[in-house]
């Protein structure tokens, strides 16, 4: 696998752990996950929200800076539905929607000399 253009430099994710970068596949979610390079794309499942805009939790999971739903990166998976008292009542539907037909799209990637680049196949 070679690699292929650089996104981001990993000392640029900052305290967040992600960035929103734009690229010729269009916005992506950039960061590093349980010490992992990851790219996925940057839309919330739930109300659009700027992923690139979230945080990567302690768990290693993507989290939504609107409503907190979580992701996992490496699964493109919703793992907490869309947090809030406004929210409970759908929270599992949405969790469950998203995980059956709207999971985030995952793009490869490597990291290089401490920056990550989309892998070329």
């Amino acid at each position: 696998m070679a690699d292929g253009p650089k996104l981001v430099n990993v000392r640029d994710l900052g305290d967040r752990g992600v960035k929103k970068v734009h690229t010729r596949l269009g916005q992506l979610a950039v960061g590093e996950a349980s010490g992992q390079p990851f790219a996925v794309s940057n839309r919330c499942r739930h109300l659009g929200a700027s992923l690139g805009e979230g945080k990567v939790t302690e768990n290693g999971c993507l989290k939504c800076p609107w409503h907190g739903a979580e992701y996992d990166v490496t699964t493109g998976k919703m793992t907490l539905g869309p947090q809030g008292a406004l929210f409970a009542p759908v929270r599992q539907v949405v969790r469950s929607v998203t995980n059956a037909v709207a999971r985030l799209r995952r793009y490869r990637v490597t990291e290089i000399g401490g920056e990550i680049h989309l892998a070329e196949p």
